[in-house]
């Protein structure tokens, strides 16, 4: 298993890094895994979601709605541990879309699992779980403190990854990226120059330093690279409309 962990932090692509978290959750009875990554308090924040081996039916089903029925992040970051997601901790109050999804799961072979939240640089959080294939077997000899530090070791990979993949250097100032966080809300330059006490000509001037720097020609590609790097989460509903539409085309292409 320690050989394992340590392919995880020497994986030199992502396609090598999902065959060895494939691998090592393998080797604890669970060789089907996702990760979402960022998550955030708002579910309706696009979200990327890489699937290892759970049925296609789900992801078309999660991308397309039900994602904001899922509870499982949620919960995993505010409990901040594994945990079975056939037996939820006491404390927790599902609504009925919640319920509902759970109860979902067993018509898609994902009735019993484990789960975590992981973190990231730039405050970076994500999301992996984990199952047996047929997502009935029991699960309860799971060493759930070695999970986590897979799920942790696999995730901090990707997000090194992910990095070089979009070749990627941190280059905003901390101005820009409050500006850029602000953009991500919907806040125009003016709102944003109130907020950060900034003339809107000011604002305006670290906005067009920003499209250069990411590459890129409007406010909602800035916010999409933001997002999709971990930089900010947004609630800008053209941005989430955007990643929607994005999705869409991903599937018919």
């Amino acid at each position: 298993m320690l050989d394992g962990i340590s392919a995880l932090l020497t994986a030199r692509s992502l396609q090598d890094l999902r065959a060895e978290a494939v691998s090592v959750f393998s080797m604890m009875g669970m060789p089907r895994v996702i990760c979402l990554s960022p998550i955030g308090h708002d579910r309706s924040v696009g979200r990327t979601l890489v699937n290892a081996g759970f049925p296609l039916e789900w992801e078309n089903a999660y991308l397309d709605a039900r994602h904001m029925d899922d509870p499982l992040p949620d919960i995993a970051v505010r409990i901040g541990s594994a945990f079975h997601w056939d037996h939820l901790p006491s404390d927790v109050v599902l609504n009925q879309n919640e319920t509902t999804y759970l109860e979902d799961l067993k018509s898609w072979g994902m009735e019993k699992g484990v789960c975590v939240a992981t973190y990231g640089p730039a405050a970076r959080v994500g999301f992996i779980a984990a199952s047996s294939e047929t997502g009935q077997d029991s699960l309860h000899a799971v060493d759930m403190q070695l999970f986590q530090v897979a799920a942790q070791t696999a995730y901090l990979r990707y997000c090194q990854l992910m990095t070089l993949e979009l070749n990627y250097e941190m280059n905003l100032s901390s101005r820009e990226l409050d500006v850029l966080h602000w953009m991500a809300q919907g806040r125009s330059n003016a709102a944003i120059g109130e907020t950060l006490s900034l003339s809107p000509d000011t604002v305006g001037t670290y906005v067009k330093r920003i499209f250069a720097k990411l590459e890129v020609f409007d406010r909602t590609s800035a916010v999409m690279k933001g997002v999709m790097r971990g930089l900010v989460i947004a609630s800008d509903p053209e941005v989430e409309a955007e990643a929607l539409a994005r999705r869409a085309r991903k599937r018919e292409g």
